[in-house]
């Protein structure tokens, strides 16, 4: 006697991917995951294999379920990937900020060290003026000293990626 639970999540994972390609590609019909392999599943399952120059069966053959789960998978990572711009200047080689330097890449790191703030009291809340004030220079020391980083109050290439990646790491 086959397990009917299995079956029907084998069903919900067939639907899933099938319906995250729907989104994509407008042939493909959507289909409810709902685990029951109906006529609007095998419809869909069907198109997919034309898609896909397959047999088209409806049945969800090895070589239809590999596929459509790199399908399923290529689109998710594509959904989840994020570019982030490279805001950090290039030029001159090992740059560092310096007092009194204004621009906006400054006005970034204040509104990110502003953003850390809420979660570590011990960092000031700074006026987004774009200038590398003695606040923002202070704000810059505590987060180096909270990261284990030398606390300078400038930011070079390895302070803006840790505060990067903390700034990330919150927003998430």
């Amino acid at each position: 006697m086959p397990n009917h639970s299995t079956t029907a999540d084998a069903v919900r994972n067939l639907q899933r991917y099938l319906r995250r390609l729907s989104f994509e590609e407008n042939d493909l019909p959507a289909v409810p995951i709902d685990g029951i392999f109906d006529t609007r599943t095998k419809e869909a399952l069907e198109e997919f294999q034309r898609m896909m120059g397959l047999s088209v069966t409806g049945v969800a053959d090895r070589r239809t379920w590999e596929l459509l789960f790199a399908e399923y998978t290529r689109l998710q990572q594509e959904a989840d990937r994020r570019i982030s711009p490279d805001l950090f200047p290039r030029t001159p080689l090992n740059y560092e900020t310096v007092a009194g330097e204004a621009h906006a890449f400054i006005t970034l790191l204040q509104f990110m060290l502003n953003e850390l703030a809420l979660i570590h009291e011990t960092l000031p809340r700074l006026e987004l003026t774009g200038s590398m004030d003695t606040a923002t220079s202070g704000a810059v020391a505590e987060f180096q000293r909270l990261s284990r980083l030398p606390a300078t109050g400038q930011v070079n290439r390895n302070t803006w990626n840790r505060l990067s990646e903390a700034y990330n790491q919150y927003a998430t």
